[in-house]
């Protein structure tokens, strides 16, 4: 089950408060926890040596410029770099670099009650192996375990943490019969599906899960999907979204 007190409704920071500060970074993630954000969400890829990071995409251009993919690169040499996103920032952020998941990890002390959905990425488990992967989140997201739910598009990761006493959501790729019997199979806490897939109620698998919705940007939608059944709404902008009266409304129907 997913952590005691988790929210029945809530937006959740998709990577933080990405709209305005450079995702998977503790900058835009405690900013989203200082927007009120009460669920954050954030990756984890790991480095040639096995140390989980905060990072999403398989390579490093996006984000920090540099031609490579993150797990070539041990973790001394991925803290060092920028990941500022200059391409969207320019040198506003240029000093910020990419955080190890242990260190955030000790960050989140501070905020006793923010809940993390914490996304372990495919790409490190195909290069490195379930068990490394699992072994070096496991240990790094231990102190906060009690209100963590951990997530990801493998069902093979979920299904590990699982075993392990973990909250668990699995991450949908393709909403269609065959992801639907999976879902029964692993029996998750938590549903993630892209919300282009929600339409009406009928489009909720039944199920003992919560469900998660990405990515909203119009708050209109947001509304929309809370109504339908959805239970959290993630977002790169809670800020925005938990601002505007019909997204209030809908949240207090909890």
């Amino acid at each position: 089950m997913l952590p005691t007190h988790f929210p029945k409704l809530a937006l959740v920071a998709h990577r933080g408060l990405a709209t305005h500060y450079p995702e998977n970074t503790w900058l835009a993630l405690e900013q989203a926890i200082l927007a009120e954000a009460r669920v954050i969400e954030f990756d984890i890829q790991l480095s040639s040596d096995h140390v989980p990071v905060f990072f999403h995409d398989e390579t490093l251009a996006r984000t920090c410029g540099v031609v490579g993919k993150v797990g070539d690169f041990t973790a001394a040499e991925l803290t060092a770099l920028s990941c500022g996103y200059a391409d969207r920032f320019a040198e506003t952020f240029a000093d910020i670099t990419i955080d190890r998941l242990d260190t955030v990890v000790q960050q989140f002390s501070s905020y006793p009650d923010a809940f993390l959905l914490a996304e372990l990425k495919e790409e490190s488990v195909a290069r490195f192996g379930l068990q490394v992967c699992m072994r070096g989140v496991y240990e790094a997201l231990e102190p906060v375990r009690d209100r963590t739910c951990i997530i990801s598009f493998a069902s093979e990761v979920v299904t590990d943490a699982r075993a392990h006493g973990w909250s668990i959501g699995w991450c949908v790729d393709n909403y269609d019969e065959s992801s639907r019997a999976i879902s029964d199979r692993v029996r998750p806490d938590m549903l993630l599906v892209d919300e282009v897939n929600l339409h009406s109620p009928a489009d909720l698998w039944p199920g003992d899960w919560q469900w998660a919705a990405w990515e909203v940007v119009d708050p209109v939608r947001a509304a929309a999907l809370m109504r339908l059944g959805v239970h959290h709404v993630e977002t790169y902008d809670c800020a925005a979204l938990a601002a505007d009266p019909a997204v209030q409304a809908a949240l207090k129907q909890a």
